[in-house]
């Protein structure tokens, strides 16, 4: 190996005794730096989740509440009108009575000239329908999970969706994720609950409080609506916040209106009271 001149070793090794402290100082600074930096940013994270984390929470609080409103209603009944508007005309302005209990049991008769023209029962198994016209009577059983309103008021609106929005509660799809936005008005929020492989299913408008619901809506795989409820006014009944005046569309060219007159809750029921046999 062939060695350095005397000389020239000694002054290296004076270099790299001058030079050396120096750079273990810059080094240690670049660490520090670099260590600040990502304790910065780590901290930036946490500020930018927090409010998100805080509104997944109060999202949660909010759906309890929805679960426990009027849970305790197990039967109810009451008296009405019962409007229908098809592309802004009037196709159905009738008194109609209901009675509905646990179970989603519910009895709906629409009076026509005071007779009671058209029944609708469920017993929670069975969805009856009865219709009485000028020739024949029209009678149809089907099992209560494929059965809806549109036949009466033209939206696909299944009974014990019906039941939940006359008991002054919401009817609640199942969800994987809870989303809580404020309105860009500032005047409410929405509770949006989504499936992972759906999207949103439903919408529930709240007001400024959070404590009121305004309306909610129900969407279909692709995104549209399928019927949107409005609880236009509530009343209380014996501790129950219940509707005054009910409004339910289908956000395109129907809508219904029920105006109660009568409402009564805790009425005693009986299993025949949501069965239709039918015709002699």
């Amino acid at each position: 190996m062939k060695l350095l001149p005397a000389g020239l070793s000694g002054r290296l090794k004076n270099v790299i005794c001058d030079v050396l402290p120096l750079a273990v100082l810059i080094l240690g600074l670049f660490i520090c730096c670099a260590s600040c930096s990502s304790l910065k940013a780590g901290r930036s994270r946490e500020a930018a989740e927090a409010p998100e984390a805080v509104a997944g929470v109060e999202a949660r609080t909010l759906m309890e509440a929805l679960t426990r409103q009027n849970a305790s209603l197990k039967s109810f009944k009451g008296l009405g009108k019962a409007k229908v508007r098809q592309k802004g005309r009037l196709k159905i302005d009738e008194r109609v009575a209901w009675i509905g209990s646990e179970g989603n049991k519910l009895s709906i008769a629409l009076m026509i000239s005071g007779f009671p023209a058209v029944k609708i029962t469920s017993d929670g198994k069975w969805f009856y329908y009865y219709e009485a016209g000028q020739g024949k009577p029209i009678y149809k059983k089907i099992p209560a999970t494929k059965a809806s309103l549109k036949h009466i008021i033209s939206i696909p609106i299944q009974a014990a969706d019906i039941i939940d929005l006359l008991a002054g509660r919401v009817p609640l799809r199942g969800y994987d994720s809870l989303a809580l936005y404020k309105l860009d008005s500032g005047r409410g929020y929405i509770l949006a609950l989504k499936k992972w492989w759906w999207g949103i299913v439903e919408k529930i408008h709240l007001d400024e409080t959070k404590r009121e619901v305004r309306s909610v809506e129900y969407y279909n795989r692709i995104g549209s609506l399928i019927y949107r409820a409005r609880f236009e006014e509530m009343q209380m009944v014996n501790g129950y916040r219940v509707p005054a005046r009910l409004g339910i569309s289908n956000g395109d060219d129907t809508d219904f209106q029920l105006d109660v007159y009568r409402y009564a809750t805790d009425v005693p029921v009986t299993a025949s009271m949501f069965v239709l046999k039918p015709p002699n």
